[in-house]
């Protein structure tokens, strides 16, 4: 089971946490893990190039722990950008209940 923790952003902050493995497919062909992995990695780098936004912590296969923060002019963008990605999310954990859970 793969878990979703995304809060939402406070002043320019937030954090994003996912652990676990689907399982709904072998290794390399989990479309499922892989769906959630280009979500992740798609919400980080697209803070870091598109906000001038900070990103700290790590990526790796079964866990992400990340906390980003942007300046102060890019505060009301982030609180879009994460909506549009917590939709993301959800949609996910709602076509595979038993595979994601957002928290």
């Amino acid at each position: 089971m793969i878990e979703v923790d995304f809060p939402a952003a406070v002043d320019g902050k937030v954090q994003l946490r996912v652990t676990g493995h689907s399982g709904s497919a072998e290794r390399g062909k989990d479309v499922v893990c892989a769906a959630v992995s280009t979500l992740v990695q798609t919400f980080a780098g697209g803070i870091q190039a598109c906000l001038n936004g900070e990103v700290s912590g790590n990526i790796d296969s079964g866990a992400c722990d990340l906390s980003l923060e942007v300046p102060e002019t890019g505060r009301e963008q982030l609180e879009t950008v994460c909506k549009v990605f917590k939709f993301g999310f959800r949609k996910i954990a709602e076509s595979y209940p038993e595979h994601v859970k957002l928290n």
